[in-house]
């Protein structure tokens, strides 16, 4: 087996995917398309609703890849690359829209619509509605930057350094908001059942 095969299996690391995509080896990009394509697709549908213009924004991301692979330059994550790009693609291409230029961008304050793990856990375990709905009431007063802050950390189990990088912020102000996201919901509900999932100390 030649090290260029070795490197194009679908449990090849990251990086090495990356760099045999560089070299235009295209059995690498069929393995990151498939295994982020899902991924960025979801994450780009939870602050924009239509979901056909974010499907054609996520293959514009990858066309555009692999178009420009030779250009491309070193990452250290992937998938934090991919939810920067699919993120600053859409708020671009929002702009570009005729019918959008009537409304506000989508910017700093964009809506974003997660269910975090938290909600998945309760369900599991049937708790009851009113506790759930009470939960939710809770998540739902944090701002939509808290929102997207806790869900790339959580849901998506990225770095502080990453969620930056993707939120187009520095290091302190991810740090700050999910903090301050965390201590809000701590103080009015739930603290003991919260401390048990979301670890950033």
């Amino acid at each position: 087996m030649t090290t260029n095969d070795q490197i194009i299996t679908k449990n090849a690391d990251d990086s090495l995917l990356w760099q045999a995509l560089k070299r235009s080896e295209k059995a690498a990009y069929e393995i990151l398309l498939k295994k982020y394509y899902p991924l960025v697709l979801n994450y780009g549908v939870r602050f924009y609703k239509d979901k056909e213009f974010v499907k054609d924004c996520v293959q514009d991301l990858f066309i555009e890849i692999w178009n420009r692979r030779e250009y491309l330059a070193d990452v250290v994550s992937v998938k934090s690359y991919l939810l920067h790009s699919i993120r600053k693609n859409i708020i671009r291409e929002s702009s570009r829209l005729k019918w959008f230029r009537e409304a506000d961008k989508i910017s700093d304050d964009h809506d974003f619509d997660v269910e975090f793990d938290i909600e998945t856990y309760l369900i599991s375990r049937e708790v009851e509605n009113e506790l759930l709905q009470k939960l939710r009431f809770e998540l739902d007063k944090l701002t939509k930057r808290q929102r997207e802050a806790i869900f790339l950390r959580f849901n998506q189990d990225l770095s502080y350094e990453e969620i930056a990088i993707i939120m187009d912020i520095n290091y302190r102000s991810v740090v700050n908001l999910i903090h301050e996201a965390i201590k809000a919901i701590r103080k009015n509900w739930f603290t003991f059942l919260l401390s048990s999932f979301l670890f950033i100390y």
